[in-house]
């Protein structure tokens, strides 16, 4: 399931990685923990005053936002080789977003002063920095500006026509996840399921997930 590609997921294949796994271990400058942790424990919380950014080794962490009325959009899901909590780089440290063990994870955890001072004697990683958090921020600002041209049933529709790839296609995430992909309530999704299996697009069944009509989502997202 974690590994299809969504503009949500950061890789390294995508992102340039600041440090490999193994460039991290073997450097002596930056004090490293390893920490492994299991499937749905958390990390940090929005708004929380953290001091640690994190390098995944192994598994996928999911970032989050919550809106008042509980409703969870999902940011970003880190792979391997990417690196998450930069909130060490400003002066309060408060964080943005929840971050959980999307499954279960090894991680090298490093305290911001350590790396901020490994930064100051190594210009260039403070550059590569920027560049990385760019390459993030420009991810989203792109997701962001899709989805507010779209409503909820497009939006869904664009999500299965990008996760299947042929007729019959099982979608594997539950409700909850495709609705906190999209940024919506799951009752939209519901709903937006049951236009779409009306339209044929998608298969009676209601689990999994099939996409029966994979050109048919194709030509109902090129309508005006």
């Amino acid at each position: 399931m974690y590994g299809m590609v969504l503009p949500q997921f950061i890789d390294a294949d995508r992102f340039s990685a600041v440090f490999t796994t193994e460039e991290l271990l073997a450097q002596a400058e930056i004090p490293i923990v390893v920490k492994k942790v299991e499937k749905g424990e958390c990390l940090f919380l929005a708004e929380e005053r953290h001091r640690f950014t994190y390098h995944v080794v192994s598994g996928v962490v999911r970032l989050y936002l919550t809106s008042r009325e509980g409703v969870e959009k999902t940011l970003f899901y880190h792979t391997a080789d990417t690196q998450f909590g930069f909130q060490g780089f400003k002066r309060n440290r408060l964080t943005r977003s929840t971050a959980v063990a999307a499954t279960d994870c090894e991680l090298l955890a490093m305290d911001s002063d350590d790396l901020l001072l490994f930064c100051n004697r190594h210009t260039d990683y403070y550059l590569a920095y920027i560049e990385y958090l760019f390459q993030i921020m420009n991810s989203q600002t792109e997701e962001i500006a899709n989805l507010s041209f779209e409503n909820g049933v497009r939006r869904l529709a664009g999500l299965l026509y990008s996760l299947a790839v042929s007729d019959g296609c099982a979608i594997l995430y539950t409700i909850d996840e495709l609705a906190s992909i999209i940024g919506t309530h799951r009752n939209t999704v519901t709903n937006s399921l049951s236009h779409l299996r009306s339209k044929g697009y998608v298969a009676k069944q209601l689990r999994p997930i099939v996409v029966e009509d994979l050109a048919g989502l194709r030509r109902y997202l090129d309508e005006e």
